[in-house]
């Protein structure tokens, strides 16, 4: 096998058979967090629809947030704001805070099948995501246009994008890579509306050389074994404080943080964000790379044997190796990503 076809998507487009490779995942930890739904099942808040305000007009936009991470409302949730209130609607996972929305719409419960008979565009994270599969298997068949927004850092176990989908990439190389060669994807370069706003904010001071590691034991695209291999490393050869990702909290990952503590590395517990530190930033790929950099923090990526894929990512993102020259910025769009999904869309 080609070191090329190593750092390609994994499942081109078999959305299928990434869920299976997704359900494959940290099995204890799924086995664990199913046994807690079912001593402790937790309230389920059902899916809502937010609707403009009565006498407002026909939607013909129709808005999918299914995370509500920051990443996903940045790129998702932002554009709604360039987008016309009265003839946009939008759905996510439960009722939304009315200071996320740009108008006073109505939230209503939904469910498969709600009637909006004008919708002539529907934008979303992309049908491997539950609401949206079923919007979209909705929505389809009636003519309404289908696109997706890249909201994050796209890595070989990315999942598939489906035929007919038009993706708002953050790059051309993004574009390229996610749409794997496939004529039934069309595609155009937004940028990234996380990394702008990033860049927009004042730099932040360095308070200390010593460099902060992120922690991506939680990530499914990792070998643990592999990553736990450059965090010893580097906590122990190279001077970096190992910060856990906030997800870290399963047993696996508690059980792997007694290791490293063990092993002298030492650990940046303090409260706060990561800009807040100060600090130079390493990581595997995580997106908190590029943020820091956006900042003016010097930045860079590190893995003591990294796959063929990882490497490719860090060529796409202008990631720098540990021991280089830090990260560069990206350069500021000439028109805010949110408003050109916007206008992408519409």
């Amino acid at each position: 096998m080609s070191r090329t076809s190593e750092a390609g998507l994994a499942f081109p487009a078999d959305l299928e058979g990434w869920r299976r490779w997704s359900r494959t995942r940290r099995p204890i930890e799924r086995t664990v967090r199913a046994a807690k739904h079912r001593l402790r099942p937790a309230p389920q808040a059902a899916p809502t629809l937010h609707l403009p305000p009565e006498g407002e007009g026909e939607v013909e936009t129709l808005v999918v947030l299914d995370v509500l991470s920051p990443s996903c409302r940045a790129a998702v949730l932002d554009p709604v704001a360039h987008l016309d209130p009265a003839r946009t609607a939008l759905l996510a996972p439960a009722p939304l805070d009315p200071t996320d929305l740009p108008t006073q719409w109505r939230p209503r419960s939904w469910s498969a099948g709600t009637p909006l008979p004008g919708v002539r565009q529907v934008l979303t994270l992309g049908t491997f995501n539950a609401l949206a599969e079923q919007v979209v298997a909705w929505a389809r068949p009636r003519g309404a246009r289908h696109v997706v927004v890249q909201h994050g850092l796209l890595t070989r176990w990315a999942p598939p994008l489906a035929d007919g989908d038009h993706l708002l990439a953050w790059s051309v190389a993004d574009a390229d890579y996610w749409s794997a060669g496939r004529s039934s994807i069309t595609s155009e370069v937004v940028g990234s509306q996380l990394l702008s706003l990033a860049g927009r904010q004042p730099r932040v001071p360095l308070k200390s050389e010593r460099a902060v590691m992120l922690g991506q034991l939680h990530g499914v695209e990792l070998n643990r074994r592999e990553a736990m291999r450059t965090y010893l490393r580097f906590g122990r050869s190279e001077g970096v404080d190992y910060r856990p990702h906030p997800n870290e909290r399963d047993l696996a990952s508690r059980a792997a943080h007694q290791v490293m503590r063990r092993a002298g590395v030492r650990f940046a517990d303090e409260p706060g964000s990561l800009l807040d530190l100060g600090r130079p930033v390493v990581s595997i790929f995580s997106t908190g790379t590029l943020e820091a950099a956006q900042r003016g923090l010097p930045a860079w990526v590190a893995h003591t044997d990294p796959p063929p894929w990882v490497e490719d990512l860090w060529e796409r993102y202008g990631l720098s190796r540990w021991g280089a020259d830090p990260t560069p910025a990206w350069p500021s769009p000439p028109v805010e990503p949110a408003a050109a999904v916007a206008a992408a869309v519409t």
